[in-house]
């Protein structure tokens, strides 16, 4: 197992220190103005997280993926890997936290021991955020992407208040008009970098055919040693069934259902593959198959992200 005691590299400066606290104080008062005008208090404090707080460490981790992509199960498995991997804590987020999330909380991102594990769905490049670059380690995930528009469409409804048909929401994933876009342009962005060093590029469906193989890959890409004796117990908590039944420790409404009603237990859905068949008719499929011919050429470049002779 690695060490949470790894020398820190890097800290912010006393100018940038002093540039957070003003932009932190005033963000708040920015928010309201921007709301006012109708659009996003967003961009002040992603500055001040992207450009001031945040400074790169050579043992930061950022667990990659688009929405609905096997994020949370990423997060058990790297948090399992760097600790004792006892569930002591509320929620996931308190030990692999959101790395968005630090722009709009008041949390110190500095304050993070090492090595700091990240979860994030920024994309490789982008207008307005896209991922930060350093000497980091990337663990990008993706997924089927037909499975991914039926679980994104599944926690629009539970979480999101969404109330139209799974036809409104393809229509609405296929424009890329959810959060964090296209699911098409995320992954070919990631994809395209996919022989860099410090990028390890998975595929769920990868995981679910061989977990310990894939935990292997991630222990070595990240320089962990993993005791065999520690797999198995590993392997366990990294299950489906495991998290499944430890759901609230990882469902990040958790702390809002009671003031907006939203359903708790159907954050991890079924974690499963190809189940997508049984929402996409052949219209869909069509559109579908085009647009991911478009962003990541034939199929055979790219055989788990949409696999061959299946629908969905």
């Amino acid at each position: 197992m690695m060490s949470t005691n790894t020398k820190r590299i890097g800290a912010k400066s006393p100018a940038k220190r002093a540039a957070s606290s003003l932009l932190r104080a005033s963000s708040g008062l920015l928010r309201l103005f921007v709301s006012i005008l109708g659009g996003t208090g967003m961009g002040i404090d992603w500055i001040r997280l992207r450009y001031l707080d945040f400074v790169p460490r050579p043992d930061d981790i950022f667990i990659v993926t688009y929405p609905r992509s096997g994020t949370t199960w990423m997060q058990m498995i790297l948090y399992q890997l760097t600790t004792d991997g006892d569930m002591d804590f509320t929620h996931i987020s308190e030990v692999v936290p959101w790395f968005e999330r630090f722009s709009l909380n008041r949390k110190d991102i500095e304050a993070l021991p090492s090595p700091r594990i990240f979860k994030t769905h920024l994309p490789y490049k982008g207008m307005l955020m896209s991922i930060p670059k350093g000497p980091c380690k990337y663990i990008y995930l993706a997924r089927n992407g037909k499975d991914v528009t039926v679980s994104y469409f599944h926690f629009y409804t539970s979480h999101l208040g969404f109330r139209g048909t799974f036809s409104e929401f393809f229509d609405r994933f296929m424009r890329g008009k959810v959060k964090y876009g296209s699911w098409f342009k995320h992954v070919a962005g990631w994809r395209a970098h996919r022989d860099d060093p410090n990028i390890l590029f998975l595929e769920y469906e990868d995981l679910i055919r061989d977990l310990a193989g894939s935990i292997q890959i991630i222990a070595d890409f990240c320089g962990f040693e993993v005791p065999p004796e520690k797999l198995p117990v590993i392997l366990e908590r990294s299950s489906f069934a495991f998290m499944k039944k430890h759901e609230n420790k990882f469902d990040h409404a958790m702390e809002l259902f009671l003031d907006h009603g939203i359903q708790l237990g159907l954050f991890l859905r079924k974690g499963q593959i190809n189940y997508a068949k049984e929402y996409l008719n052949s219209q869909q499929e069509a559109l579908f198959e085009r647009e991911f011919e478009k962003w990541l050429g034939d199929k055979s470049s790219a055989p788990q992200l949409d696999l061959p002779g299946v629908t969905g």
